[in-house]
């Protein structure tokens, strides 16, 4: 399914080195393989060197995992303020949302195993693992309680809107994207990420009753 396909090409990898490079195998074997049925022996082939050269970079496998799901989280934080920071103070509510819409999809998309990880292997992720990560999603998920929040207030929204369930309801179906959409599809009629984000705003936005 079209998971596999936000993982980086092998020209991408052959340009990684050290560090980034066991980052990289190891995000793409935990969310091909599972977190479970990875070991930092599996890394350590994918990557090319000895297990115990792992250590030099990460004391455990939990580390590892750990900072690969904080740069995802990272990944979209990151788009979620640069494009609070580029809209107008007076751009109309449907625009903004759309705005982060697009910012999520396209860090999901453009940075694949470290976006994805996040979304498919977390739930099996060690309590260690989900203690350390947790107050980072949070704080994302924070920012869009936040945008949903100001959109209610606006008038264009119920403003008894529950703002976390709309937010659950609004980040799952955009990263349940992942398991079916294929930005790389070259068929002719394939949506780009900026259609898809259309799409899915004009849902939420008017909802799809007559």
């Amino acid at each position: 399914m079209p998971i596999v396909s936000v993982t980086t090409s092998s020209a991408s990898l052959a340009e990684l080195t050290g560090r980034d490079r066991i980052l990289q195998e190891a995000a793409e074997l935990f969310l091909t393989k599972g977190y479970g049925d990875t070991s930092l022996r599996d890394i350590a082939s994918a990557v090319g060197i000895q297990p115990a050269s792992i250590y030099h970079h990460f004391s455990s496998k939990e580390v590892l995992f750990t900072e690969i799901l904080r740069i995802g989280i990272e990944h979209t934080t990151e788009a979620f303020d640069r494009t609070n920071a580029d809209l107008n103070a007076d751009a109309p509510p449907g625009i903004a949302l759309l705005a982060h819409v697009e910012a999520h999809l396209t860090a999901l998309f453009d940075h694949g195993p470290y976006t994805a990880a996040n979304i498919v292997v977390f739930p099996v992720a060690p309590d260690a693992v989900k203690a350390a990560v947790v107050p980072i999603r949070d704080a994302y998920e924070q920012r869009w309680d936040t945008l949903l929040r100001e959109l209610a207030t606006s008038g264009q929204l119920d403003p008894d809107l529950d703002v976390r369930m709309a937010r659950r309801i609004v980040l799952g179906s955009i990263n349940s994207t992942i398991e079916w959409f294929n930005p790389t599809d070259s068929q002719k009629d394939a949506q780009s990420v900026t259609d898809l984000a259309k799409v899915m705003t004009d849902l939420v936005w008017k909802g799809i009753g007559a």
